[in-house]
């Protein structure tokens, strides 16, 4: 199979991964968040940034630097995934121990319960993406969908099952629990019998030269982990649970849009890779591809989210004011996905060229722009302040890290993506009078008709692509418009 093919493959696998997690997600968020009020929630999702960021310091790099290797010689796949799982298995269990120690030794109550549950959790989370890294390095995606579909279904049984029982958010938080011990089981299986069995024969002199060699790109994922998870660790120590809980509506459902870019740069890693080190015309192709793909989805989420933010946030946490301040917070969250869709694209040459440390040096100073804006923002604005801070500092990364791959820029179809911002434009106008005559439905409705008639028309893609898409035989990147 070709590498386009497997591309499509890959993503349209990941794409089914995601949009099934993202249905089921926002319902079940929805119906937690109602039950167990925004302070509750807020202090939920407070716990689950903790545990979050305090993993960062596991075994840092190693389950990246690893998939690397792995996808360019896959007979190595056993042994280095059993080093992947000693590595952070260990790292993992020391920091989310000592964690679960500090939060027992300074808190009580509710906020204690859920940062040792959340840890649990955690610990399960890092023990099976690492098994993860197999999966993707052999381009087995089908594996991550059906671990994931599974766990997630039996969370939100279990979950809705104990709050319409009477239980609180300490119960959703052993069922979260669950579900993650859950997902790790699965996926040894598929791991173990679709694969291979890790094999834990590295002795500990190489596993140390491993975990040294991934410091460069462990310190990128640290970085960007701490810039996912450090707005709502500060929203909690500057304000309080309720601005968490406000601000993590908003996140929770922007998230699963931006988590998009991720399925695009994971279809995409492996042959990615290969072609940046054999065939840098292809490897052209493929990063003008993906942007367009980054256009392509990114424009319209973000501008119909922006749109429809208040319809969503009551269709999804009800009527009550509580939630109704997230609706902004929302629509400045909106607007940073097309930022991570194209900073997801311009990170894969800088990856493929093994270019970590400059990745980690503008990562450093981005995460010190966005505390300092927090601390500036924060006590004023809340969460409205760390949706903002959070905007201007992705939008600066992308700039950065777009100059640091200029020499890529020269594959991109300015025409094609030109005719996507035009096509996103007559959509949002299209959508903004439906919505104010008909409702959020038929505005949804009618964007999509008119986005899709428009990219057709606009040649931003063309009829023989779409055939293409159907039949699974896309190549590395989409050809010119007919």
């Amino acid at each position: 199979m070709k590498d386009g093919q497997r591309i499509a493959r890959n993503a349209a696998l990941l794409l089914l991964k995601q949009a099934a997690m993202a249905v089921l997600g926002v319902v079940f968020v929805g119906y937690l968040a109602r039950k167990v009020g925004v302070a509750d929630w807020g202090e939920f999702q407070a716990s689950l940034a903790i545990a979050g960021i305090v993993t960062i310091a596991a075994g840092v790099g190693v389950r990246g630097y690893l998939a690397r290797e792995v996808a360019v010689r896959p007979e190595l796949g056993p042994r280095h995934l059993g080093a992947a799982l000693a590595i952070r298995g260990v790292t993992g269990t020391l920091v989310l121990g000592a964690t679960v120690a500090v939060a027992l030794a300074t808190r009580s109550g509710v906020g204690a319960q859920l940062v040792v549950l959340a840890a649990g959790s955690q610990l399960a989370t890092l023990l099976y993406s690492t098994m993860w890294l197999s999966f993707e390095a052999h381009e087995r995606f089908q594996y991550i969908l059906y671990a994931e579909l599974g766990a997630r279904l039996f969370v939100i049984a279990l979950s809705a099952a104990l709050l319409a029982l009477g239980f609180g958010v300490v119960a959703a938080a052993v069922a979260f629990l669950l579900g993650n011990v859950l997902e790790l089981a699965i996926t040894a299986h598929y791991i173990c019998s679709r694969l291979y069995r890790p094999e834990f024969s590295t002795p500990p002199a190489e596993l140390w030269e491993i975990t040294k060699r991934s410091l460069p790109i462990g310190a990128l994922g640290a970085l960007a982990g701490a810039l996912l998870q450090v707005d709502r660790v500060m929203l909690r120590a500057l304000c309080d649970e309720q601005a968490v809980g406000i601000y993590s509506a908003a996140w929770v459902l922007s998230e699963n849009f931006r988590l998009l870019p991720d399925v695009l740069l994971g279809a995409a890693f492996a042959a990615g890779m290969r072609l940046y080190a054999q065939d840098g015309a292809a490897f052209g192709r493929l990063y003008s591809g993906c942007m367009l793909v980054a256009a392509l989805f990114g424009l319209p989420v973000a501008a119909g989210v922006f749109l429809l933010a208040p319809d969503i946030i009551r269709l999804v946490y009800g009527t009550a004011g509580d939630y109704a301040p997230s609706a902004d917070v929302l629509r400045v969250l909106a607007c940073g996905v097309p930022v991570t869709f194209a900073f997801q694209v311009v990170t894969l040459p800088l990856l493929a060229g093994k270019r970590e440390v400059a990745m980690v040096q503008m990562l450093a100073v981005t995460l010190v722009v966005k505390v300092a804006l927090n601390l500036l923002l924060l006590p004023r604005y809340r969460a409205l302040g760390a949706a903002c801070g959070t905007l201007a500092v992705g939008a600066g990364s992308l700039v950065a890290s777009w100059g640091m791959t200029a020499r890529w820029a020269q594959f991109v179809e300015i025409g094609r993506i030109v005719a996507v911002l035009v096509a996103t434009a007559a959509m949002a106008g299209a959508a903004y009078a439906a919505r104010e005559l008909a409702g959020m439905w038929v505005s949804i409705a009618v964007g999509v008709a008119v986005y899709a008639v428009l990219l057709v028309a606009l040649r931003a893609v063309s009829f023989g692509e779409l055939r293409a898409l159907l039949a699974r035989r896309v190549r590395g990147s989409p050809a010119p418009a007919a």
